[in-house]
């Protein structure tokens, strides 16, 4: 008699989200209809009707999925683990800070990489920088890495 084997697939998706203002960039028109549905203020941002654009972008949200687990108990799949998790760890820290950096300073001119996200860090090394960096108000004015002493 064959066993039957269950085969767990894990869906990884990756949600993405726009916060943008509620006045047309281009015309300066308002964007937000603000409309009552069962008791509670709801709000529904528009495309533009004059122009057909949008308002500005404060931030873009991403959700970061976590590593796969590991498949043996073997110390190289382990610690490869480890490695995985912890730049997780500090890929979702990072964004969490940008888009808060991005919705403080939303009237402000800033770096669009704080506003997009992109490029987004894909080392562990890049990620430990671009969180000192998001730390740093010299380095995210000047776009300028204390750590790399180059000119």
């Amino acid at each position: 008699m064959p066993e039957a084997t269950i085969v767990r697939q894990v869906m990884k998706t990756i949600v993405t989200g726009e916060h943008r203002e509620g006045v047309c960039e281009n015309c300066k028109t308002l964007l937000i209809k603000e409309f009552y549905m069962d008791g509670e203020r709801k709000r529904v941002r528009l495309v533009c009707p004059k122009c057909g654009g949008m308002g500005r972008l404060i931030a873009k949200t991403y959700s970061v999925q976590p590593p796969t687990p590991p498949r043996c108990l073997r110390v190289k799949c382990l610690f490869q683990f480890f490695k995985d998790t912890l730049f997780c760890a500090l890929l979702s820290g990072y964004h969490s800070k940008r888009v808060a950096y991005a919705e403080q300073n939303r009237h402000k001119e800033i770096l669009e990489r704080y506003r997009t996200g992109e490029p987004s860090p894909e080392t562990m090394w890049q990620a430990i920088h671009a969180n000192i960096k998001l730390k740093c108000p010299i380095c995210r004015k000047y776009n300028k890495d204390p750590l790399l002493f180059r000119r």
